[in-house]
Protein backbone atom coordinates (compact mmCIF):
# COMPACT_ATOMS: atom_id res chain seq x y z
CA UNK A 1 0.00 0.00 0.00
CA UNK A 2 0.72 3.56 -0.70
CA UNK A 3 0.92 6.18 1.96
CA UNK A 4 1.09 8.98 -0.65
CA UNK A 5 0.05 10.19 -4.25
CA UNK A 6 1.94 8.21 -6.54
CA UNK A 7 4.06 9.83 -9.06
CA UNK A 8 5.18 7.05 -12.32
CA UNK A 9 6.03 7.75 -15.25
CA UNK A 10 6.46 5.02 -17.98
CA UNK A 11 9.59 4.57 -20.23
CA UNK A 12 9.40 2.04 -23.09
CA UNK A 13 12.54 0.00 -23.19
CA UNK A 14 14.73 -1.71 -25.63
CA UNK A 15 13.83 -5.58 -26.31
CA UNK A 16 17.57 -6.44 -26.25
CA UNK A 17 18.00 -7.50 -22.43
CA UNK A 18 21.73 -5.73 -22.82
CA UNK A 19 20.31 -2.31 -23.65
CA UNK A 20 17.78 -2.57 -21.00
CA UNK A 21 20.48 -2.75 -18.72
CA UNK A 22 22.51 -0.02 -20.12
CA UNK A 23 19.22 2.16 -20.71
CA UNK A 24 18.37 1.08 -16.22
CA UNK A 25 22.06 2.28 -15.03
CA UNK A 26 21.97 5.17 -17.05
CA UNK A 27 18.65 6.58 -15.65
CA UNK A 28 19.96 5.33 -11.81
CA UNK A 29 22.91 7.43 -12.40
CA UNK A 30 21.33 10.44 -14.01
CA UNK A 31 18.56 10.16 -11.01
CA UNK A 32 21.72 9.63 -8.32
CA UNK A 33 23.36 12.72 -10.17
CA UNK A 34 20.31 15.04 -9.89
CA UNK A 35 18.64 14.10 -6.89
CA UNK A 36 22.29 13.82 -4.63
CA UNK A 37 21.21 18.12 -4.28
CA UNK A 38 17.56 16.90 -3.50
CA UNK A 39 16.39 18.36 0.34
CA UNK A 40 15.28 15.08 1.20
CA UNK A 41 18.55 13.49 0.07
CA UNK A 42 20.96 16.08 1.45
CA UNK A 43 18.67 15.72 4.83
CA UNK A 44 19.26 11.59 4.77
CA UNK A 45 23.29 12.38 4.25
CA UNK A 46 23.30 14.52 7.22
CA UNK A 47 21.44 12.11 9.18
CA UNK A 48 23.29 8.93 8.16
CA UNK A 49 26.91 10.61 9.00
CA UNK A 50 27.93 8.66 12.41
CA UNK A 51 30.60 10.69 13.16
CA UNK A 52 33.36 7.68 12.39
CA UNK A 53 34.60 8.81 9.26
CA UNK A 54 33.59 5.86 6.99
CA UNK A 55 30.62 7.41 4.87
CA UNK A 56 30.33 4.32 2.95
CA UNK A 57 29.61 2.52 5.87
CA UNK A 58 27.18 5.03 7.21
CA UNK A 59 25.61 4.99 3.95
CA UNK A 60 25.77 0.91 3.94
CA UNK A 61 23.88 0.70 7.60
CA UNK A 62 21.55 3.43 6.71
CA UNK A 63 20.15 2.19 3.53
CA UNK A 64 20.14 -1.47 4.85
CA UNK A 65 18.17 -0.23 7.93
CA UNK A 66 15.76 2.15 5.78
CA UNK A 67 14.42 0.57 2.49
CA UNK A 68 13.14 -2.88 2.47
CA UNK A 69 13.60 -5.22 -0.44
CA UNK A 70 10.67 -6.22 -2.78
CA UNK A 71 10.62 -7.60 -6.21
CA UNK A 72 10.14 -5.28 -9.15
CA UNK A 73 6.64 -7.69 -9.99
CA UNK A 74 5.25 -7.00 -6.49
CA UNK A 75 6.36 -3.44 -6.44
CA UNK A 76 4.48 -3.11 -9.90
CA UNK A 77 1.57 -5.31 -9.22
CA UNK A 78 -0.73 -2.10 -8.27
CA UNK A 79 -0.43 -0.67 -11.84
CA UNK A 80 -0.78 -3.25 -14.04
CA UNK A 81 -4.06 -2.85 -15.35
CA UNK A 82 -2.33 1.11 -16.20
CA UNK A 83 -0.19 -0.89 -18.83
CA UNK A 84 -0.67 -2.91 -21.91
CA UNK A 85 3.09 -4.12 -21.75
CA UNK A 86 5.16 -6.36 -19.29
CA UNK A 87 6.45 -3.58 -16.28
CA UNK A 88 10.29 -5.07 -17.02
CA UNK A 89 12.04 -2.56 -14.73
CA UNK A 90 10.88 -0.67 -11.69
CA UNK A 91 12.87 2.54 -10.44
CA UNK A 92 12.08 4.67 -7.76
CA UNK A 93 13.71 8.40 -7.19
CA UNK A 94 16.04 8.64 -4.60
CA UNK A 95 14.59 11.55 -3.41
CA UNK A 96 11.00 9.40 -3.73
CA UNK A 97 12.76 6.63 -1.68
CA UNK A 98 14.13 9.20 1.11
CA UNK A 99 10.42 10.78 1.53
CA UNK A 100 8.83 6.98 2.09
CA UNK A 101 7.26 5.55 5.27
CA UNK A 102 8.10 2.43 4.31
CA UNK A 103 10.36 2.91 1.42
CA UNK A 104 10.65 -0.67 -0.53
CA UNK A 105 12.88 -0.95 -3.77
CA UNK A 106 14.76 -4.24 -5.66
CA UNK A 107 18.69 -3.91 -5.97
CA UNK A 108 18.86 -1.01 -8.51
CA UNK A 109 16.84 1.13 -6.20
CA UNK A 110 18.89 0.44 -3.21
CA UNK A 111 21.70 1.05 -5.67
CA UNK A 112 20.45 4.51 -6.97
CA UNK A 113 19.61 5.55 -3.46
CA UNK A 114 22.77 5.08 -1.87
CA UNK A 115 24.94 6.44 -4.33
CA UNK A 116 23.03 9.57 -4.41
CA UNK A 117 23.72 9.81 -0.55
CA UNK A 118 27.32 9.24 -0.93
CA UNK A 119 27.49 11.53 -4.15
CA UNK A 120 25.70 14.22 -1.92
CA UNK A 121 28.43 13.88 0.77
CA UNK A 122 31.03 13.93 -2.36
CA UNK A 123 31.81 10.28 -2.79
CA UNK A 124 32.07 8.92 -6.57
CA UNK A 125 30.36 5.90 -7.10
CA UNK A 126 29.71 3.57 -10.04
CA UNK A 127 27.06 0.48 -10.60
CA UNK A 128 28.65 -2.58 -11.29
CA UNK A 129 26.39 -5.58 -12.77
CA UNK A 130 26.38 -8.74 -12.96
CA UNK A 131 25.07 -12.23 -13.96
CA UNK A 132 23.53 -13.50 -10.46
CA UNK A 133 20.82 -16.02 -11.99
CA UNK A 134 21.51 -19.77 -12.34
CA UNK A 135 18.93 -20.08 -14.58
CA UNK A 136 20.18 -17.21 -16.89
CA UNK A 137 23.73 -16.96 -16.32
CA UNK A 138 24.18 -14.80 -20.04
CA UNK A 139 22.40 -11.87 -18.47
CA UNK A 140 22.94 -9.25 -16.18
CA UNK A 141 20.47 -9.68 -12.97
CA UNK A 142 22.33 -7.48 -10.11
CA UNK A 143 23.43 -4.53 -9.53
CA UNK A 144 25.11 -2.93 -6.81
CA UNK A 145 28.24 -0.18 -6.35
CA UNK A 146 31.47 0.38 -6.23
CA UNK A 147 32.90 3.64 -4.55
CA UNK A 148 36.05 5.45 -4.45
CA UNK A 149 36.39 7.04 -1.17
CA UNK A 150 39.85 8.88 -1.75
CA UNK A 151 40.22 6.89 -4.52
CA UNK A 152 40.00 3.43 -2.79
CA UNK A 153 37.47 1.08 -4.25
CA UNK A 154 35.00 -0.06 -1.93
CA UNK A 155 31.81 -2.32 -3.02
CA UNK A 156 28.50 -1.56 -1.63
CA UNK A 157 25.48 -4.09 -2.18
CA UNK A 158 23.02 -2.65 0.33
CA UNK A 159 20.08 -5.13 -1.09
CA UNK A 160 21.73 -7.92 -0.57
CA UNK A 161 25.77 -7.38 1.10
CA UNK A 162 26.33 -8.69 4.71
CA UNK A 163 28.55 -5.57 5.07
CA UNK A 164 30.15 -2.89 3.49
CA UNK A 165 32.78 -4.14 1.79
CA UNK A 166 31.53 -7.64 0.38
CA UNK A 167 31.00 -7.93 -3.19
CA UNK A 168 28.58 -10.21 -4.71
CA UNK A 169 30.79 -13.34 -6.06
CA UNK A 170 30.83 -13.21 -9.71
CA UNK A 171 29.70 -17.03 -10.40
CA UNK A 172 29.16 -16.65 -13.95
CA UNK A 173 32.26 -14.41 -15.37
CA UNK A 174 29.81 -11.71 -16.58
CA UNK A 175 30.66 -8.26 -14.67
CA UNK A 176 30.67 -4.71 -16.26
CA UNK A 177 31.15 -1.61 -14.14
CA UNK A 178 29.49 1.36 -14.94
Amino acid sequence: AFDAPVNYRAIPLSQDHHEQVSQTIGLMRDWANEDSFSAPIQRDGRLMDSGQDDLCADAFWWTKNKVKFQQDEDTAAPFRNFFDDEVIEVLIRPRDLANMTAPVEDCDGFSSYTAALLRSRGIKCNAVTIAADARDPHRFSHVYLACYPNGKRVALDTSHGPYPGWEAPNLFGLKKEW
